[in-house]
Formats: C-alpha cells, structure tokens, sequence
C-alpha cells in the first residue's frame, strides 16, 4: 500500500516532533516495498504471509526518507520501534487529532465500500470531503488513508472494516465518529470470529464509540443491529419493513422493472437492484440527516455509477451481463439472483456461480441454502465453479434447470461461450478470490 501525503510539511514536521529527528523532505507513505520511491515514508510491518522488514534495503537503496523498524539497523533513516503497527496507530491519533471536521463512519458485513463511494459522491457534489480510498479500512489501511486528508475539507468520510475481533473499536480508538453506520451484520464473512454474537459485539463498537453529539444509524430491518441499538441516544432509523422509521425505503416492481422510493419520494438510477437500493437509502438518510436537500440527493444517485464488480451492467457479444464478482455473502447473493430473476430479457436468464468464501462453519449450511433458493427460483442455467459450490449445484434438482459444475475455468467459459446466445442475460457472483470477472473479460 502507498499513500500520498497531501499536507507534507505540517506532517514532517510531526514526524521530527514525535520521534526527535530532522526529516527534510517526505513523499508518500508506504508498506511496499514494490511501490516505494524517493522520500517516501517505509513502515516495516510483519504480517501472516510476508515480513516487510525483509525488505528494508530495498528501500534504503530507493532512498526513502525515514524506515520504521522493529530489527535494528545502523542506517542513519531507520527509527527502531518496539511495534510498527503501535507507532502507526499513533501517528494517526496525533495526525487526526489535528482536523477539527465532521467524521462519517461506515462499518458492516456488506455494502460498506459501495454506501461509502455513495456518501462521498453526495457530499462532494456541494462539500470538499476527506475520503478513504478503495476498500482500505483495516487497522492498517485506514490510519494510512488519513494521511493523504487535507485540512481544507469539510468533512471526513471513512469505511472501517473487521477481520478480526474487537478491530472497530480499535480503529474508534485512532477516529471517533460524529456519524456511526452499521449497513448490516450477518453471518456473512464469520471466517475469524468464534460466533455471531462476536461478530456483533465488534461491528457494534462504532455506535459505542460516537461523539457525544453525534449520531447512530440504526436499520431497522436487521435484528442484529437493533439488539445493540436499543439503549443509543441520537438515533436516526432506516429501513423497508417498517414505516415507523425516519427514512422509509420501498420497492416495486413493474414489468420486471424496479421502482424505488425514500419516504415516498422516487429514487432513480438506470443501474438500479436490490442491493443498490439498500445502499441509496443509507446514503440518503445520512445525507439527508446532514443538512443536504432532497433535489441534490437524488441527482447524485441518479448519476452514480456503481462501483466495479457490483451489479455493473454489460452488452457485450449480444449479451447483457451482470457483473456482481467483488464478493459474496449468502444474503447478497440470493438479493443478486432475485433481481437478475426479475429483469426482462429476449433469451435464458444464465446464472454463473462461485464459492462464498469466509463462512467458518456455516460454509457447508449457506451453500446447501443458496441452492434450494435457487432450484425454487427456476433460472434457464446455472453454471458453477469451486469446491463449496458443488453443494449448491447438489440442491437444484429442478429438471427445467440445467445445472452443471466445472473443474477448471476454462471448461466453464467453454461451456459458456457455446450456449449463450443472442438476448441472453448472464449473472456472475462469487466470492472475490475466486477472480470471476476473468471468465468475463474473456467471454
């Protein structure tokens, strides 16, 4: 990871303060040793598959400007430290402490990036906003993301993400929310977390950790997040099964098509599913909550393109594909086939499957689930590749259903490539690792 530095002087001069050097000049911030280049800040961070201090003279030879290490090295640009992620954490404390602005934080199990990039889009449509970039919103890439802020912005926007528990609050101990967001907490990505109610307890800690003014966002649809919520004062409430809500969001569906309304209020967008829409009435209801009139609101979601791998529509060959590859939870997933089921289409309606990755022990349950969901649901094919996804392919015994499972990739876009024709419509979803959008780009 490589950060630019965009108020380098006022943080070199942190820097010279905190640890007792004279640093003439600095760059970046950086954790690669790939990416480093002249002046750039190293920090040395030993993770699971590699040990960046392996690398350091990688970066005394690309001439960075200071090294932080934890092994003991007699080049004049290397501080020793005791834990370079500590003194990350407080360099990040120090360097936000600075800002005085408005904090909007978004954790959850899904829909994190996507609300993010749509609050963002809002905001700096009248604001100039700090936001994190990309999906960096771990206990290492959300503290380096803070160091390309500028202090001539308005408000801070940030994505904070838990592979780990008790990691929300943690990143609440460097950042304190004015405006805590959980999207939803399910048993999506449960891999390292020993129960739900682990899950729960570290998703949590956001609203735990708002400013005294501040505010929660509570959705109201998900029985996760109201058993936490129900004690929080400053509470603003969203959802689509309950109208005693403040931003009430309801779907209708005409002629495959989705309609979609906040409060009675038509939302539109040409790209627009389920999961989209869950996503717009968070942006909306923090949006909304801030200050920012309904007109400018929906003008931005209306243009907004969705993120990569998201529900991206393509025409491509005669074809209309769905691109839903940046990740699976078993929730998202049976959304993603509900709405591509609903959609209009000249031809079969093809489903191309992959592995949900990240369950722990519900792995076997979730994916025997998705396919009942499936064999009830009667899409034309259903194509699968992975190893959890042939319990899938095991439940759909639907005979209008053709259902098969690959072993390679290649057999898969093989079989792919000599069925689909003209008019068809073809929905991809996986999990991230499985690299779905290959089998599109080669398709």
């Amino acid at each position: 990871m490589r950060i630019a530095i965009t108020e380098k002087e006022i943080f070199k001069n942190l820097l010279n303060e905190m640890f007792n050097t004279n640093i003439k000049i600095i760059n970046s911030f950086c954790t690669d040793s790939r990416k480093i280049q002249k002046d750039d800040i190293f920090l040395a961070i030993k993770g699971k598959k590699s040990d960046g201090h392996d690398y350091i003279e990688d970066a005394i030879d690309a001439n960075a400007s200071i090294i932080f290490s934890e092994k003991k090295h007699k080049n004049k640009n290397i501080i020793n430290v005791r834990s370079t992620k500590e003194v990350l954490k407080k360099i990040a404390v120090k360097w936000i402490n600075l800002f005085n602005k408005p904090i909007i934080a978004i954790t959850g199990s899904s829909g994190k990036t996507t609300t993010k990039e749509m609050v963002n889009t809002i905001f700096s449509s009248h604001y100039k906003t700090n936001c994190t970039k990309d999906n960096y919103n771990s206990s290492i890439g959300l503290p380096i993301n803070l160091f390309n802020f500028s202090f001539d912005a308005d408000i801070i926007i940030l994505e904070m993400g838990a592979n780990q528990p008790n990691e929300i609050n943690n990143l609440c101990n460097i950042v304190k929310p004015t405006y805590s967001i959980i999207t939803n907490i399910q048993n999506a990505h449960i891999g390292n977390f020993k129960s739900i109610n682990e899950l729960i307890e570290t998703k949590s800690a956001i609203f735990n950790n708002k400013k005294d003014r501040g505010y929660i966002f509570e959705n109201s649809d998900d029985k996760n997040i109201l058993k936490v919520s129900k004690n929080i004062k400053n509470k603003i409430s969203f959802g689509f099964n309950n109208k005693n809500v403040d931003f009430f969001g309801l779907i209708k569906y005409k002629n495959a098509k989705i309609n979609f309304y906040i409060n009675d209020k038509e939302i539109f967008n040409q790209n627009l599913n389920q999961i989209m829409a869950k996503n717009m009435l968070v942006a909306y209801s923090v949006a909304s909550t801030y200050g920012i009139k309904h007109q400018i609101i929906v003008k931005e979601l209306q243009k907004f393109n969705f993120i990569s791998g998201r529900g991206n529509q393509i025409i491509k060959n005669d074809l209309l594909l769905i691109d839903d590859t940046y990740n699976a939870s078993l929730e998202s997933f049976i959304i993603g086939v509900d709405s591509f089921l609903a959609m209009e289409s000249k031809g079969n309606k093809i489903l191309v499957i992959g592995d949900m990755n990240e369950l722990g022990a519900k792995n076997d349950e979730f994916h025997y689930k998705l396919g009942k969901h499936i064999n009830q649901k009667l899409p034309n094919i259903v194509l699968a590749l992975g190893v959890s996804i042939k319990k899938t392919i095991s439940k759909i015994s639907n005979k209008k259903i053709y259902a098969k499972h690959f072993d390679t990739k290649k057999l898969l876009l093989d079989k792919l490539k000599n069925t689909a024709k003209k008019g068809d419509a073809i929905y991809f979803k996986a999990s991230r690792s499985m690299n779905f959008e290959k089998i599109i780009n080669q398709l």
